[in-house]
């Protein structure tokens, strides 16, 4: 957005630059991030206003199509924009365009996603084999039909002779008294396979991930990055809390003695940095090749009390985050964490194979009783809205239907986009 030429700020806005830049850039998609209460929601309503009023290609109101997370912020967003309009038509009375906006307005596609996924599928439910008259499962009533469908799957399972795979993993993940832990890995395992565009791309590279032999490396692993962005943090977390213990020691009546020790665990917390840049061997190696030093005493008569209690826990919090990791990803050296992951991949397929089994019924018995849950929604949408002939797993291609709305929407609006994201 550096390199886009904006509009100049008005001398009377009381929008910051930030702000206005948001409101007024063009050309590209935006991503706002900002601090909940620093006015997201009004930002937004001020950039549909300005598109409605523009001289140079002025939109109509539902040529837009607004995201919201609730239905309430739906209803919230609609009465913003009346009173935007409200206020724009009383500066320019005569305007024919701002007074038809006005009138659209209940007619403009401000909604949830999954009341625009409704929308969709109400419209084109021909495309997909689903009846026309369904309805959506109450969160009650869907958990039920959930618990039923896991039963009986289970009880299938333990019916079939010499099913070994099967007791293996209940053995796995379950106690001598109840299987029930192994029925929430399968319902979460569902549900989250389900909030990717194609769950059974996704359960089958969970599969794929636990192909590994002798030879395979943790660096080569698909989460590899992600772990390490995570440690890595941990560490820089350690080390902005071992700074601030040292920056007490500098405090008149601070604890002096002890910036040594504060120095030294900052530079065991950069050797474990430079050491993650490498390899994950040689961040194995310096994690357990380095110790902490014992705090340097101090009498409490010589410095403040408070300063002395501050700066060690600190410290403390630190050495225990780096403790923390040191237990749970570098207590057993490298390969082993790779000999485990093979022994592993019978059960992980097992795993999927119950999942995948959970889906066909539970899809079945929703289709008998005419139901459908919020992540159909998204799903039916997209099926209506990719090309089948076209698309893959990794990439959806627009059908006809898709092509109908990209020519209606000029711009796609999204309020609260974390939470729409992470919701589906």
């Amino acid at each position: 957005m550096g390199s886009m030429k904006l509009p100049p700020k008005p001398s009377d806005a009381t929008w910051t630059d930030d702000q206005w830049k948001a409101i007024v850039a063009n050309g590209q998609d935006i991503l706002v991030a900002a601090a909940a209460g620093s006015g997201k929601t009004a930002v937004l309503v001020e950039r549909m206003i300005k598109k409605i009023v523009s001289e140079d290609q002025p939109m109509d109101v539902d040529e837009m199509l607004v995201v919201t997370f609730t239905n309430a912020s739906a209803a919230e967003m609609k009465h913003r924009m009346g009173e935007a309009l409200e206020k724009a038509i009383d500066e320019n009375p005569t305007s024919r365009h701002l007074r038809k906006q006005l009138s659209l307005l209940n007619k403009a596609s401000i909604s949830t996603l999954h009341s625009f996924c409704l929308e969709v599928i109400r419209k084109f439910y021909y495309k997909i084999e689903v009846d026309p008259g369904f309805r959506i499962a109450d969160e009650t009533e869907a958990q039920l039909l959930r618990d039923e469908v896991l039963d009986t799957i289970f009880e299938e399972e333990y019916g079939k002779e010499a099913n070994t795979e099967f007791f293996d993993l209940v053995d796995m993940f379950s106690n001598d008294r109840s299987d029930a832990a192994l029925q929430v890995i399968i319902r979460e395992l569902y549900d989250f396979a389900r909030s990717n565009p194609s769950p059974k791309s996704y359960l089958q590279s969970i599969i794929d991930m636990y192909d590994v032999d002798e030879e395979t490396t943790i660096e080569s692993l698909p989460f590899y990055q992600t772990l390490l962005f995570d440690i890595q943090l941990q560490l820089q977390g350690a080390r902005s809390l071992f700074e601030a213990a040292l920056e007490i020691t500098k405090l008149p009546e601070g604890p002096s003695p002890r910036a040594e020790t504060f120095t030294d665990d900052i530079r065991i917390i950069d050797r474990l940095l430079e050491a993650s840049k490498h390899s994950w061997d040689e961040l194995y190696n310096t994690l357990i090749s380095e110790s902490f030093s014992k705090l340097k005493p101090c009498k409490k008569t010589e410095y403040d009390e408070v300063l002395l209690e501050k700066s060690q826990k600190l410290r403390d919090k630190g050495k225990k985050m780096v403790q923390a990791l040191q237990a749970e990803l570098f207590s057993r050296k490298p390969q082993s964490f790779i000999h485990d992951m093979k022994q592993m991949k019978p059960y992980i397929q097992t795993l999927v194979n119950l999942v995948e089994e959970f889906s066909k019924q539970f899809d079945f018995i929703k289709r008998e009783k005419g139901l459908v849950d919020f992540a159909d929604l998204e799903h039916y949408c997209l099926q209506i809205l990719s090309n089948p002939e076209e698309s893959t797993d990794q990439e959806f291609k627009p059908s006809e239907e898709a092509c109908v709305y990209r020519r209606q929407f000029k711009e796609v609006l999204v309020d609260e986009y974390q939470d729409s994201a992470t919701r589906c």
